[in-house]
């Protein structure tokens, strides 16, 4: 808790200067995805969407005179995205994973079970998506913000203790990184990379009761003696919410976004038909319907 807590007051020092960097930057677009996405498919969208942002970076170096094709150009170089979403069933091997026969014969058991299971480049250890849990991939320019890789960090592990909280959830504080509700439950997890100050990834909030039986199926996050909860469980727990009285991951999506938007001191706009971002509304129905290209083909957002 000591560690913890010089950390935390290390980044509020430096908050004010962030926040006001913030004020004067684009509101974060946000967009729900309704329909489940694979996670490989997610992957690329956010590989996509990094891409673009940095291609649009290096073209604005040299910027065209075309008034148009610069403005859509520093629309996508300076535009962070939080894409909330539900993964189909998976489970995921982060980088601490390194041990090929063990993550071949773990993904064989797991496949077996009806997830799919993928090897991914965000920190951490072994952990599961799917329905039922709110994930939230936040690709944000922590240089623009002001922001270390840790105080971004801190404040993703902030945002979740305060969306737990909104729901009546109580948060124990660990040294572990994530959301704990006891010293062996946990409801939220953090995991993130970052690619030339984007970051890549995010969260995932346990919601619904169906996530247990998934997590019961590992260790998750390599943290043997701790097993997962949820926001239905939890609420049933305390009596705010009855037994046949479910609670949906939608139902959650307008608080979550209200307080990243707090957390980061960001405007939070929801991503729409008529408004000025096209080329990311482009990429992410691309995205989610399967369309993208490989990621040595993905162009610039349409550039």
């Amino acid at each position: 808790m000591f560690a913890t807590a010089i950390c935390r007051s290390a980044c509020s020092a430096s908050q004010a200067a962030a926040k006001a960097a913030a004020s004067a930057r684009r509101p974060v677009v946000w967009s729900y995805l309704p329909s489940q996405l694979p996670y490989e498919r997610g992957l690329l969208l956010q590989e996509s969407i990094v891409q673009a942002r940095l291609s649009a970076k290096a073209a604005l170096l040299d910027p065209p005179t075309d008034a148009d094709k610069r403005a859509a150009l520093e629309r996508v170089a300076e535009t962070d995205i939080l894409l909330l979403l539900q993964h189909t069933p998976v489970f995921t091997a982060g980088r601490r994973e390194k041990n090929p026969e063990q993550l071949e014969q773990e993904g064989a058991r797991l496949r077996a079970l009806g997830a799919d299971y993928v090897h991914a480049m965000r920190g951490g250890q072994t952990t599961y998506h799917g329905p039922g849990q709110l994930v939230g991939y936040s690709l944000m320019d922590l240089g623009a913000a002001q922001l270390s890789t840790r105080c971004y960090v801190d404040h993703l592990e902030r945002f979740l203790e305060n969306f737990a909280k909104s729901l009546s959830v109580p948060v124990y504080p660990l040294e572990h990184t994530g959301v704990f509700t006891s010293p062996t439950t946990k409801i939220g997890s953090i995991g993130i990379h970052i690619r030339r100050r984007i970051s890549l990834h995010g969260f995932s909030f346990n919601v619904e009761e169906q996530t247990k039986a998934w997590f019961d199926q590992i260790v998750a996050c390599g943290l043997a003696d701790v097993t997962s909860t949820n926001v239905e469980a939890e609420m049933r727990k305390l009596g705010k919410l009855g037994q046949s009285e479910p609670l949906r991951v939608l139902d959650t999506v307008p608080k979550a976004v209200e307080l990243f938007g707090q957390m980061y001191g960001r405007e939070m706009a929801r991503l729409a038909p008529e408004d000025e971002y096209v080329e990311a509304r482009t990429l992410i129905t691309d995205g989610v319907e399967g369309r993208l290209p490989s990621l040595e083909k993905v162009p610039s957002l349409g550039v």
